[in-house]
């Protein structure tokens, strides 16, 4: 890469990164440089008219659009790798020379959602909206037809040891999101997922209305990838997930030995389906690469357990929402400004404390039209803190933790925030070094 071309990217990203002038934070880049944009551009391009879809986000912006408007030569695949973030210390453009040399022309920086964490991020690219409309907007979610907090990947309230206690035979997704998947609004697809994720209702969520292929290995992965492409008539839109870099930096804190051996592992992925599937078909075939959030290290002396916290609880209607990076704080009838003060006082220097209609308002969760619940699944006051620092709540007499997670996601710090975007033809992303 050229100076001249780094530089340039240095500059994306810090326009990427400029605080919203009322917030005093950036916020994602919804116009046109953030994930559900990604999706957006996918869908134009296999001749969906995005501008006449009410509530989809636009595609991506010009300089990013591998399809400059133009209808695809053939299927898309959107590829996203979780925990793959943009800058130091772990990111792809923190560290160019470990990014797999196929993708080095290919590499720009867009931003994730907010919160930058998995379930409001799949469900965004899913379907091409922000959070502010889809209603998605946290790990922890409170439901208000359920009366409860859910954890959005177990589909079950806090607290509640089984998994799927909400996923009855009355549940559907319209449940959760207010808007469709693009594969409900007449895409056709597949989702390439792990296979143990199948019957999990957040699954169902996100990949409503398509076909679903799940994988067990890497050697699979790249098989099944191929399978799917190399079809008589393949699924015009392909979205595939690989998690295992999120899982190591969980478990181990962000590395970037782990980014870089993931990164070449999805490009060993890629470049066998381009040998499986030949030349022609390879060039023929899109690929979309990105991320739902990068990660941060935490400590766990540095964590505020709100469970413990009497000051804080005394205000609370019910418990915290959000993500261990972003909480969200629902006061009592008239107790805002007493709940404000006193999360003030109980956390970490250089946190905030913002007014959550501010920040709705402000655009940090996207446009409207909004999610008819977004008051009440948001709350009064949303908490940023700084890392090391996160916020937890156990809820009483649970079982505390089997392991502390080093790694994690949901804030605004730039290695949240700023994710990859890799874009190009499975024949060239899936070139060797040989070919690049």
């Amino acid at each position: 890469m050229s100076d001249r071309a780094a530089g340039d990217l240095v500059r994306e990203v810090e326009s990427l990164l400029l605080p919203h002038p009322g917030l005093g934070v950036p916020i994602p880049a919804y116009g046109g440089r953030s994930i559900p944009n990604v999706t957006s551009s996918a869908v134009r391009a296999l001749g969906r008219d995005v501008a006449g879809e009410p509530g989809l986000l636009p595609p991506l912006v010009d300089p990013l659009d591998p399809f400059e408007g133009r209808r695809a030569e053939g299927p898309i695949v959107v590829l996203l790798v979780d925990g793959l973030g943009w800058g130091p210390p772990t990111g792809l453009g923190a560290r160019p020379e470990e990014v797999p040399l196929a993708w080095r022309p290919h590499l720009r920086p867009i931003t994730t959602v907010f919160p930058t964490t998995t379930t409001v991020a799949l469900t965004s690219l899913s379907t091409a909206e922000s959070p502010s409309r889809h209603g998605v907007v946290g790990h922890r979610l409170f439901l208000p037809a359920f009366g409860s907090v859910v954890e959005l990947l177990r589909m079950s309230p806090l607290g509640v040891g089984p998994s799927e206690a909400i996923v009855g035979p009355e549940w559907s997704p319209s449940l959760i999101s207010a808007v469709p998947t693009v594969f409900r609004r007449g895409v056709p697809g597949t989702a390439l997922s792990r296979d143990r994720f199948a019957p999990e209702g957040f699954t169902r969520l996100i990949y409503d209305g398509a076909a679903y292929t799940g994988y067990t290995t890497a050697a699979d992965f790249a098989h099944l990838l191929a399978e799917l492409l190399g079809r008589p008539e393949p699924p015009p839109l392909v979205f595939a997930y690989w998690d295992e870099l999120d899982t190591v930096q969980h478990v181990r804190g962000p590395r970037p030995e782990f980014a870089a051996f993931e990164a070449d592992q999805v490009a060993r992925i890629l470049a066998a389906a381009r040998r499986s599937l030949g030349p022609e078909r390879a060039r023929r075939t899109t690929v979309l690469l990105t991320s739902d959030h990068g990660q941060v290290t935490t400590e766990r002396a540095a964590e505020v357990a709100i469970d413990r916290e009497p000051s804080i609880l005394a205000h609370l209607a019910h418990p915290p929402t959000g993500d261990r990076r972003a909480g969200f704080f629902a006061a009592r009838p008239g107790h805002v400004e007493a709940l404000s003060e006193a999360l003030a006082e109980r956390l970490p220097p250089g946190r905030r404390v913002l007014s959550m209609p501010r920040a709705l308002e402000a655009g940090l969760f996207g446009p409207p039209p909004f999610h008819p619940e977004i008051a009440e699944r948001l709350g009064d006051l949303l908490v940023l803190v700084p890392s090391p620092a996160g916020l937890t709540y156990r809820v009483p007499g649970s079982p505390p933790r089997l392991r502390y997670t080093v790694g994690a996601h949901g804030g605004l710090e730039p290695a949240e925030l700023v994710v990859p975007l890799v874009t190009g033809t499975l024949a060239e992303l899936g070139a060797g070094p040989s070919d690049a």
